[in-house]
């Protein structure tokens, strides 16, 4: 996920100074995300404590809480970023065309952004598997954009652009599509792609 790094980002500075302390602020929260990440596959997410995830990291316990209020503060990060994400193509391709393709848009680029760190992606299901509170949290946040996909679902049924169950059914279908992808290839070794594996199934939804 593209999150591991964009989480880290701090507005420009405008001082050689603040540029410097927001260098090392970025520097600092991606060393916490990467110890986090591989704390979590080395020993689950209950075992990826703050106290382990500093020491990686090569920090203090307390400057992780300057970063983070919580561990899981961590996870809810990068899943945002990922979100966010598909929001973004999917507005644009609807803007571009119609709401299938903002449907397809919006469910491959959850992909991309998973298949472009498999290891945060392990990580992030890791944490969502293990932790109700986590599960709870992200399954929020995804569910904003899955309410856009029903949208997307019903205008493209209304105009005839599909041809299938409701469009809950739809979105869901999707939604388990992406979920099931990202499950597979970052639990088999040998899988093939991410995106290779999603898009053939979104197409099946979407025919």
């Amino acid at each position: 996920m593209r999150a591991a790094r964009a989480i880290a980002a701090a507005p420009p500075a405008e001082t050689p100074r603040a540029r410097l302390r927001d260098d090392r602020t970025r520097e600092t929260r991606r060393r916490l995300v990467t110890a986090a990440v591989e704390l979590a596959a080395e020993h689950g997410w209950r075992g990826a404590t703050v106290e382990r995830i500093a020491a990686r990291a090569g920090v203090a316990k307390g400057t992780f809480f300057v970063h983070f209020k919580t561990k899981e503060a961590i996870v809810l990060a990068l899943v945002h970023h990922q979100i966010a994400a598909a929001a973004a193509a999917r507005d644009a391709a609807i803007s571009a065309g119609t709401p299938v393709d903002g449907l397809r848009a919006a469910t491959m680029t959850l992909g991309a952004e998973a298949a472009s760190n498999i290891e945060v992606s392990r990580a992030v299901l890791i944490a969502i598997l293990e932790s109700r509170e986590i599960g709870g949290a992200t399954d929020e946040v995804f569910a904003k954009l899955q309410s856009r996909m029903v949208d997307d679902a019903r205008a493209a049924l209304a105009s005839g652009l599909l041809d299938g169950p409701d469009a809950e059914t739809i979105a869901g279908l999707l939604m388990a599509c992406y979920l099931g992808a990202a499950l597979h290839c970052t639990s088999a070794p040998r899988a093939k792609p991410l995106v290779q594996v999603l898009g053939p199934l979104v197409d099946a939804t979407l025919a």
